[in-house]
């Protein structure tokens, strides 16, 4: 059964390009593509993802309280901040909001399949640029 995963960024470049990379994988299904929370938050549902790849700062409703909403309404669903940002302190906001994992955009083309599994599996993520320590592990 393959992984059903959800983009969500606001720049349709990097959503193409991420969706290409990730539809190579044989165990991964791009169910959609959002722009903006308030997308994702309708999208979800209709799409039984079971990851959401999450940019921070989207227009209107941004990742980190689309996080919220989303995982209140759906538990199950794993996310995984998206961001170009490397600080701890927006690691750490996506993470208090409830992602499971946090990727550096321009590590997305090498560590993002990766990411996806690795919450499925339960555990948790975050790109080597962070230096964080998978506690999983």
């Amino acid at each position: 059964m393959k992984l059903r995963v959800l983009l969500a960024d606001d720049h349709a470049l990097l959503r193409d390009a991420l969706h290409m990379v990730l539809e190579l994988a044989p165990d991964i299904e791009v169910v959609g593509e959002a722009i903006d929370g308030n997308d994702v938050l309708r999208m979800v549902g209709e799409s039984r993802a079971d990851v959401v790849c999450m940019d921070l700062t989207m227009p209107g409703l941004n990742g980190v309280e689309a996080t919220r909403q989303l995982l209140a309404k759906y538990p199950n669903v794993k996310v995984i901040g998206l961001s170009a940002h490397r600080d701890q302190r927006r690691v750490a906001t996506m993470i208090e909001a409830g992602a499971h994992g946090y990727v550096v955009k321009s590590d997305a083309g090498t560590e993002l399949l990766q990411a996806i599994r690795k919450v499925c599996q339960n555990q948790t993520y975050f790109s080597a640029v962070l230096g964080i320590r998978d506690p999983s592990a």
